[in-house]
């Protein structure tokens, strides 16, 4: 079947699949090598290409795995087994490919920031970060968290163009929300400064002042000198309105990619049942496949039905916001949560400082957007 989709329903393909036929036969290429199997005397094994339409149609349907398994007549023990491998396997082989490319240098932090200023203005923004927890089925004490529910974390910063570029996965949720952050690797290392993040800067060479650079967050989050929310409670003065909207522009960035990695890929609409481990290197190839999807659809443009089309992302401009279609798909997301709260609501003189400079940065002449008054006003009426 896989054959003949190939050759003759490429828009059926994808909605199988989420890539075009050429994107699969180029993955495939990636991946053989790992999950490649020697024939015996006693049988051929399961080619690499079965293998991997099999394990992509589990990500895209969120299945059941005996379901799959009926799907391809292969026994359900050995649907598990190739599940696992190949799933290791993508993220293997993308991470080589630097399809997931953590940034190592100050260099590669500030291209990474030129272009949220460029795309959401929002300067000296080093990605956006958000966390979701997914629940395992049967993962023991370890993984049950003080909801009373089995769940591990993602934890994750993406880029501009809606790419993950720092994930954690796999810290489990036992501790309450307010704890998740400080204790992941990823909040370790960006509290202990071993992300190679540069040092404060002027924004332009016409500024007075440094500003640091800065990850941009929800409220679940601690204010931090190196980590912006939002300005509290309702009625706000107009320019901590300004400040929460200009934020907003560039946090919902990591909203969009979760959004658009869970609509395509809907194994996270109910909890997965498998151990933990295998939760995990499911987590990690949708990651992997979301990452390099988003950096080959710009080759499948001539196609309607791309991994992520121009409308199914938010688009949000001086005329107002635009949901995108990603949302319309979104559906019953059962199988993952939002973390509440990640950090503590108190926060050092120096954090408050950095909030307020980029506040009076966004309401001056050389920060403001045309249509941001605009914006606050209209939205808030």
């Amino acid at each position: 079947m896989v054959r003949d989709l190939r050759l003759h329903d490429h828009e059926y393909f994808f909605s199988c699949f989420r890539m075009s036929p050429s994107t699969f036969e180029e993955l495939l290429s990636f991946v053989a090598p790992n999950i490649k199997k020697e024939s015996t005397v006693m049988r051929d094994p399961i080619g690499p290409s079965e293998r991997l339409a099999l394990t992509l149609r589990y990500l895209v349907t969120g299945d059941a795995q005996r379901t799959i398994a009926a799907s391809y007549r292969i026994s359900p023990s050995s649907i598990t087994r190739i599940l696992s491998e190949t799933c290791n396997a993508l993220w293997v082989s993308l991470l080589n490919l630097k399809f997931i490319d953590p940034p190592s240098t100050e260099a590669q932090w500030r291209e990474i920031a030129a272009e949220f200023e460029s795309k959401w203005n929002f300067p000296h923004a080093l990605g956006a970060i958000d966390g979701v927890m997914q629940a395992p089925h049967n993962s023991g004490s370890e993984y049950f968290n003080y909801k009373k529910t089995h769940s591990i974390v993602l934890l994750a910063v993406c880029n501009a163009r809606y790419e993950f570029l720092l994930v954690d996965i796999g810290d489990s949720g036992r501790q309450s929300d307010g704890s998740v952050y400080n204790n992941s690797h990823l909040g370790h290392a960006i509290e202990h400064n071993l992300l190679n993040i540069p040092q404060p800067e002027k924004i332009n060479p016409d500024s007075l002042k440094l500003y640091p650079f800065v990850f941009v967050a929800d409220d679940a989050f601690g204010l931090k000198p190196h980590m912006m929310k939002p300005y509290p409670n309702q009625n706000l003065p107009i320019d901590q309105r300004i400040f929460n909207y200009r934020l907003s522009r560039a946090r919902r960035v990591i909203e969009n990619t979760f959004g658009i990695a869970t609509s395509r890929f809907r194994v996270f609409r109910r909890p997965i049942i498998a151990k933990t481990e295998k939760v995990k290197s499911i987590t990690k190839a949708v990651v992997a496949l979301h990452n390099y999807l988003m950096k080959r659809r710009i080759q499948n443009y001539e196609n309607n039905y791309n991994y992520c089309p121009t409308s199914y992302a938010d688009r949000d401009t001086r005329l107002g916001l635009t949901l995108g279609d990603w949302r319309k798909e979104h559906g019953n997301t059962a199988g993952l949560q939002q973390i509440s709260q990640m950090g503590s609501n108190n926060y050092s003189r120096d954090a408050k400082e950095v909030r307020d400079d980029f506040k009076t940065y966004f309401c001056s002449a050389e920060g403001s957007l045309e249509w941001q008054l605009l914006r606050v006003t209209r939205d808030r009426a």
